[in-house]
Parts: structure tokens; C-alpha cells; sequence
């Protein structure tokens, strides 16, 4: 009995936290699954209105590539139609055909399937050839195709007129509908006459034409025009209805909450930023970023405040008022930042680096480039490092961006063997003045002498003054050449100056990406490439050394009386 109870007791903890789990989790996994499934309808929507693009521009080739693509990835039929059209203008007919073909066998009740398959018939007269006999009867919905048709007696064809030329209105838009709860019946109404009046429920909506019905989730592919959705009446959920103005080459999603009788509204938010991030009714940043431009989602309807941030640029907070069923497209423009970072490297073991006098940091070998920041536009560079030259220039530094800069610093010339003639040349110089200053004395004594009478034939002081004078003369001409050879090592510099090279301005780091766990290669536009400090034979300075000095060779000769 014991066994017993413990048991059920342990199967009754187990259910509870099952449950309680299963609460916990169900939330977070339909979050998960609308985040999916709104970014799938992102992807399709920037597919089709990158195509739409390329179409406009006359990249026919390129946008049925790029549908072609999209309906790999997402089998819906508006790529297909948007395909056979580009191929249509190319007047590659046997593949426009095969995408018109293949779009009624992938949505054979398509509200425009009627109009296609005129399209079809036109397209084969113009390669002469009979058209298969098919019922073309009923306008079908909305589309932008030729018109063909099959009379005559004897089954004999008579001529198609070629149809309309197309233009960028051609292109079919994506409409995806859901409800909350799903499955309610849907209708679907398209606008025959421009002069038409709004559609009202109930009412008898002269020149409005029902073109599809439906349960929801629903996705249709529709031409240029004007519709209307309705939601039936569903279990105890009143009827719900929205417009739907559909433009070339688009996506569009509508939702309806059924317990509230009101579609809900879908935001867009594009910036000339493509990957900035998007907070919605959250300025203060406390829960996950909603999206990245361009980025749209189901949104209730009223007002909102949108928060776009990106690295490099001024954060911008912007309201927005959105009504039941709209579909609105909000672009905003981002502004730079007024400053901007240089990113310093270079081949010096280490250098100093000091903006505008100011010193900013020290960048050592094996290191990360030094990030230096400064407001934006013209500064003075200065870059330092022992036994290289002093670096100096005026560089501009970009707004909002990062400028990578390589220091080339060059070694100093050496100045050894100036100091090494210029100290021995003092010394030749300092010898010749005493010896010049005794033989004078000598002179001086010996001119005494003689003129007293007191002079003796072979003084020996004559012949040491004499000797005295030659070392003084050989002194001044030894220590000139020296001093001149000094003055010109001194001045005398083969090697460059220190130089910069820059590389193409980038973008700030974004803090919000995750960083590389294990090292990789570095990245040109992040870390420049550390070339060897030992200088190659250009700028190993030439070996200069003190020569002897020729007996008539020119010199400053400054010596003795003698």
C-alpha cells in the first residue's frame, strides 16, 4: 500500500510540472513560430520587389531569374506569372509559355485564370499555331493579358489580335490572409468599374465583382487593381472586412482577430540603413529588437513609436498611426553621426599616436589596430616612435565611419659616424691650435733673441718651432675636412619620409553580432598586415667612413709663422 501511494503521489508531481512546463513553453513557441513565419513573408517580399525592380529597369533577364529563384524557395504562383512575363518581353515565347502553363497547374483557380489562358492562346498565333480548342468564356478576375479567341466555322482559327504590350503593371502581387481563429470562410471582391462606389457590407456594391472565395489561411496572386475582403460570419464571430489596394510586383498580409471584428495592421519599417535595428513601443530598449530594415510584422491598430538605431548613426524615434487593414509603409532617413574613429596600425614596433597635439593612445605590435576617435573633418595627425621618423599630416576623418590607416614608419638615418668625424675633427682642430699657439711662442723667443744679439746659429727651438708649425697646419687641414664631411652627414638623409596609406573608409562595429569564438584569419577592412620591422637593403643607411687626406688635397690650412 506504501509503494502504492508513493507512487501516485510522484505521477501526480509529474503531471503538474508537465503542465506547468507545457504553459511556460507554449507561449514562447508561438512567438517563435509568428517571428518565422513573418520573416518568411519578409524574405518573399523583398524577392518580389527586387524583381519588380530589375523589370522596371528593363533587367528582364535578371528579374526571371530572379522569380525563377523565388519560386524555389517559396512555391507561390505570383512568381511564376511574374516570370513568364519577363520572358515574354524577351520574346523567348516557349518559356513564357511554360511558366504561363505551369502557374495554372500550380493555382488552377487563380481569379485571373481566364485572362492567362487568353494570354496562352495569343501567345501561340503568334508562332502559328492553332491553339488548342478551350473554353475562354468569363472575365475571371482581375488581369493584364492579351485577348484571344477561337470562331469560325469548320474549326477553322481566326486571327488573335496581339494583347496589350505589358508594363511594369503587369507584375502580380502576393495577398496572404489569415484569422484568429483560423479557417473562417473568406470573399473576395475586385473592383470592375473605377467610378465604383466603397464596398459596404450588405449592400448590392455595384461595380464590384466576386472573384474568390476561400478559407482562411489564404494566399492569392493578384493583378494592379482594388479589392475587398470579407470574413463570414464564423461560429459566434461577426463579420470582419478590409480594402486591398494592390500595386505591381508586392506582398501583402492581412489578419483579421475575429474576437475584436477588425483586421489588424501591417507595419513596414525601410531605412536608407539596410540591417538597422527596429524597437517598436519600446523606446527604452527593455525587451529584444522587433526587426532589421527593411523589416513588417501584424501590428494593432492605433498609434506606436518606432525607435531605429545603427552603428554609426543618430537614433531616431518616430510615431506612427496605423488603422484596422492598413497596410503601411514606413521609410525612414538616418543621419550620421558627427564623429568618426581612425584605426591605426603600423610596421613600428610601437608607435604614439596624437590628434591635433592631443595624445589619443599607443599602439604596440600584435596588437588590435588603435581606434582613435574624432569629431569629423580635418585634424593633424601626428605618429611617433623611437628611432623612426615623426609622422605629421592633416587627414580628414569620415562621418559615421571607421578610416583604417597604416603607418609606414621609417627609420631614422644614422647619425654615428657625423658625430664620430665631427668629434675628431675638434680633436685634429684643438691639437692644431696648441701646437700653432707653442710655435708661435718659439717664433716670438727666437725674434727676441736675434734682435739682442743673444741669438745662437743651430737653436734647437728653431727647428721645434718649425715641426710645431707643420703639425699645426697638418691639424687645421685634417680638422677642416672633417668638420666640412661632418656638416654634410649631418644634413644628408637618403631614406623617405614616414608615410600613411589608407584603406576604404568602413562601417562602426556592431556590438549586437556575435564575435568569433576561435581565431581566423584577420580582415583586410579590420587589421592591416604587419610587415617585418627589420628594414630591407633599401633603407639600410650606406656605411660612411673617415678617409686619409692626399698631401695636395684642399683643405683649410691654418698654422704657424714658421
Amino acid at each position: 500500500m506504501k509503494s502504492t501511494s508513493f507512487a501516485r503521489r510522484a505521477l501526480g508531481v509529474l503531471s503538474i510540472g508537465l503542465g506547468l512546463y507545457t504553459l511556460g513553453t507554449a507561449p514562447t513557441n508561438a512567438t517563435a513560430q509568428t517571428r518565422s513565419a513573418s520573416q518568411k513573408l519578409e524574405a518573399i517580399r523583398q524577392l518580389m520587389e527586387k524583381g519588380q525592380g530589375l523589370y522596371i529597369t528593363g533587367n528582364y533577364q535578371g528579374a526571371a531569374d530572379l522569380f525563377e529563384g523565388g519560386f524555389k524557395q517559396y512555391p507561390y504562383s505570383a512568381f511564376l506569372f511574374n516570370a513568364g512575363i519577363c520572358y515574354q518581353k524577351l520574346s523567348e515565347t516557349d518559356r513564357a509559355l511554360g511558366k504561363f502553363r505551369e502557374y495554372l497547374t500550380v493555382d488552377p483557380t487563380a481569379p485571373d485564370a481566364d485572362k492567362v489562358k487568353q494570354r496562352i492562346a495569343a501567345l501561340e498565333a503568334t508562332k502559328a499555331v492553332a491553339p488548342p480548342v478551350a473554353e475562354l468564356g468569363g472575365s475571371g478576375g482581375i488581369g493584364g493579358g492579351g485577348s484571344a479567341g477561337l470562331a469560325g466555322s469548320g474549326g477553322a482559327p481566326v486571327a488573335i489580335p496581339p494583347g496589350p504590350a505589358d508594363d511594369a503593371s503587369a507584375m502580380r502581387s502576393l495577398v496572404v490572409v489569415e484569422t484568429e481563429p483560423s479557417d473562417a470562410p473568406l470573399r473576395f471582391y475586385s473592383r470592375t468599374e473605377d467610378a465604383a462606389p466603397a464596398f459596404k457590407l450588405g449592400a448590392q456594391n455595384p461595380g464590384w465583382k466576386e472573384i474568390a472565395t476561400a478559407r482562411a489561411p489564404a494566399n492569392l496572386t493578384l493583378a494592379v487593381g482594388k479589392y475587398h475582403v470579407v470574413v463570414e460570419k464564423f461560429r459566434d464571430f461577426n463579420e470582419s472586412h478590409a480594402d486591398i489596394d494592390v500595386s505591381p510586383g508586392h506582398v501583402y498580409q492581412f489578419k483579421a482577430n475575429l474576437s475584436q471584428g477588425e483586421f489588424m495592421a501591417f507595419l513596414r519599417v525601410s531605412a536608407n540603413v539596410k540591417g538597422a535595428y527596429v524597437w517598436l513601443d519600446d523606446k527604452k530598449k527593455e525587451r529584444p529588437f522587433w526587426g532589421t530594415t527593411p523589416h513588417g510584422e501584424l501590428v494593432s491598430a492605433g498609434p506606436h513609436e518606432v525607435l531605429v538605431e545603427a552603428p554609426g548613426f543618430e537614433p531616431l524615434l518616430a510615431p506612427v498611426m496605423v488603422n484596422h487593414g492598413e497596410q503601411k509603409e514606413m521609410e525612414v532617413a538616418m543621419v550620421r553621426v558627427n564623429y568618426g574613429f581612425l584605426r591605426v596600425d603600423s610596421n613600428a614596433p610601437e608607435v604614439k599616436v596624437r590628434i591635433d597635439e592631443q595624445p589619443k593612445g599607443v599602439w604596440r605590435a600584435g596588437t588590435e589596430p588603435l581606434d582613435v576617435q574624432a569629431p569629423a573633418g580635418q585634424h593633424k595627425l601626428t605618429v611617433i616612435a623611437d628611432g623612426r621618423k615623426t609622422y605629421e599630416s592633416i587627414i580628414d576623418v569620415p562621418r559615421g565611419q571607421v578610416l583604417p590607416v597604416h603607418v609606414k614608419m621609417i627609420p631614422k638615418y644614422p647619425r654615428g659616424a657625423a658625430w664620430t668625424q665631427a668629434i675628431i675633427g675638434a680633436a685634429f682642430i684643438g691639437a692644431a691650435a696648441y701646437f700653432g699657439n707653442e710655435s708661435n711662442k718659439l717664433h716670438d723667443q727666437l725674434e727676441a733673441d736675434r734682435a739682442s744679439g743673444r741669438l745662437e746659429e743651430g737653436d734647437s727651438r728653431a727647428t721645434r718651432g718649425r715641426w710645431y708649425a707643420v703639425g699645426a697646419n697638418g691639424g687645421f687641414a685634417v680638422g677642416g675636412v672633417l668638420g666640412v664631411l661632418a656638416t654634410y652627414n649631418f644634413i644628408k638623409d637618403p631614406l623617405p619620409e614616414s608615410s600613411i596609406r589608407t584603406d576604404k573608409p568602413v562601417e562602426f562595429d556592431d556590438p549586437r553580432k556575435a564575435r568569433p569564438v576561435a581565431l581566423s584569419l584577420p580582415l583586410p577592412s579590420r587589421l592591416a598586415q604587419k610587415p617585418s620591422v627589420t628594414p630591407g637593403p633599401a633603407l639600410e643607411p650606406p656605411k660612411v667612413s673617415v678617409g686619409a687626406v692626399a698631401p695636395d688635397a684642399a683643405g683649410l690650412f691654418v698654422g704657424g709663422k714658421f
